[in-house]
């Protein structure tokens, strides 16, 4: 009988450690994906590279997947191209390496919507250096690009341009904030992009797509790509932008007042949720505005 017992207990134990270790793991493979969606490049490259190289991950194409893409955002780091020279080229070897790996079809088939908005941000940034005739960055990105994303899932980005008045349809505005407004009350979620919980830029993400619009899924991505705006120009629809004290892009709003109105916002605050702020009576997001950008 206790010999019997003793057997049980060794068994309920042996299964313990081997949820709480597949746990364990899922949560390791969960935090890349949650730093990356944040904009968190950095942060993502160095989990993720902890995990390439430990034996328990051995199995698992997701490190070596997020330290690719992860390096592939961190070419115009400083602080970050100091230890490695070349992000670009070595996240695009080891993106291509990992396309070798008959496997990897269905990573990048889960990811497709990571991989949109890389290959989106890529090219934007191939144009940044055409225009301002930088040859050296122009060059090497457009070697990196060669192949880089051939036979690989993604959706084709809407293009973000000056448009003539004539080609704004007033439509897709009001669309965008009918949506966004239908969601006021949704609590705030860390790495939220659904109706059950938004952080701030999941929250702009899920309404713009909504309304048939791509945009990238952190709140950087979202201020680089878009058309940026004078304070003048803004009306519903548009983007606000804001900052922590940098220069770096911490929050995300949707204006819903008509231009030339107190600049009004509905965004997804930490505190409360899915709310509408006024931005100009507010001493608080003043100091923090960064800027403003359309989609449209």
């Amino acid at each position: 009988m206790r010999h019997s017992l003793g057997i049980r207990i060794i068994g309920l134990l042996l299964f313990v450690l081997c949820v709480s270790s597949t746990y364990g793991q899922d949560r390791s493979l969960n935090k890349l994906s949650l730093l990356y969606s944040q904009g968190n490049y950095r942060l993502t490259y160095w989990n993720a590279d902890k995990l390439v190289n430990n034996p328990d991950y051995d199995t698992s194409l997701i490190p070596r997947y997020y330290r690719a893409i992860s390096l592939l955002r961190l070419e115009n780091k400083f602080l970050f191209k100091r230890r490695n020279p070349s992000p670009w080229v070595e996240g695009g070897n080891l993106l291509k390496e990992l396309k070798l790996i008959p496997e990897s079809k269905f990573l990048f088939v889960k990811h497709k919507d990571e991989i949109s908005a890389l290959r989106f941000y890529l090219l934007d940034e191939l144009e940044k250096y055409k225009v301002k005739k930088n040859k050296e960055s122009y060059r090497k990105l457009k070697e990196v690009l060669v192949g880089l994303f051939e036979g690989l899932p993604y959706s084709e980005q809407r293009t973000i341009s000056t448009p003539k008045k004539s080609e704004v349809v007033p439509a897709d505005r009001e669309l965008v904030v009918e949506i966004a407004q239908q969601h006021i009350g949704v609590p705030y979620v860390f790495g939220g992009v659904t109706p059950e919980g938004f952080d701030c830029s999941g929250f702009t993400c899920f309404v713009l797509q909504k309304a048939n619009v791509q945009v990238g899924r952190s709140s950087r991505d979202q201020f680089a790509t878009c058309r940026k705006l004078e304070k003048d120009e803004v009306t519903k629809g548009d983007l606000v932008f804001f900052n922590s004290g940098s220069d770096e892009v911490t929050h995300v709003g949707i204006i819903i007042s008509e231009k030339g109105e107190p600049l009004k916002m509905i965004h997804a605050s930490t505190s409360k949720g899915v709310i509408i702020s006024e931005i100009e009576s507010s001493e608080y997001w003043m100091k923090k505005l960064h800027g403003f950008g359309s989609v449209f």
